[in-house]
């Protein structure tokens, strides 16, 4: 905001007709502080210094403000070996158990076998990860299965999670498909919240058995 100026005219000049004294000079500092304080204002300080990161984030703060709404998200197929080498981060917040090669060897598998990765980005940051696997079974026929649904944790509670499940109801749709189905595990409730508020419901329980266990030594 621009600071206002007043303009005044000035008044025309008297001419002296007594010499006087002149008056004893007033400590200017000392008036103006003096007026600052009857204003009922503070003396001004010193601006604190700030770093460059904080006035980006103070900018980025100003902006999404003046928006009113959360930066665009662009949801698109991870299709390289760099896509998906810059998902893993984000994959990696919700299986911390997954190394880097572990990762890679299940990634290779996994699309060979139908499992496709879309990667949401905000100005060319990855910011979320969605996996759609295609199922056919006899029970429920043609279904399209939701793997996991990350966002990374800096920018969870701004509704980015809703829009990659909103992402999979759209391909599901296009592919003619009318069955989504995922799984969470126990404990993990504000995944089910998420999936609720998205209009999912409890239709069974899910069940696995380690059986390397019992494998012969």
């Amino acid at each position: 905001m621009s600071k206002k100026t007043t303009t005044r005219k000035a008044a025309p000049a008297k001419k002296a007709t007594t010499t006087k004294k002149a008056a004893p000079k007033k400590d200017t500092k000392k008036a103006k502080a003096s007026t600052l304080t009857r204003k009922g204002k503070q003396p001004l300080t010193p601006a604190k210094k700030t770093t460059s990161a904080q006035r980006n984030a103070a900018a980025k703060a100003a902006k999404k403000k003046a928006n009113g709404k959360n930066p665009r998200m662009v949801v698109r197929e991870a299709r390289s070996d760099a896509d998906y080498h810059r998902a893993y981060p984000i994959i990696h917040q919700l299986f911390p158990h997954l190394d880097m090669q572990t990762y890679a060897r299940r990634v290779f598998v996994a699309r060979a076998t139908g499992y496709r990765m879309f990667v949401a980005q905000i100005g060319g940051e990855v910011v979320g990860v969605i996996g759609i696997m295609p199922n056919h079974n006899i029970h429920d026929g043609f279904v399209t299965y939701i793997e996991h649904v990350v966002v990374e944790a800096s920018h969870r509670g701004q509704g980015y999670g809703a829009q990659l499940i909103k992402f999979a109801e759209s391909r599901a749709m296009e592919e003619g498909c009318k069955l989504l189905e995922l799984d969470t595990d126990i404990g993990a409730e504000d995944a089910e919240r998420l999936y609720q508020r998205n209009g999912f419901y409890r239709s069974g329980s899910y069940y696995s058995k380690n059986i390397d266990l019992y494998k012969d030594s």
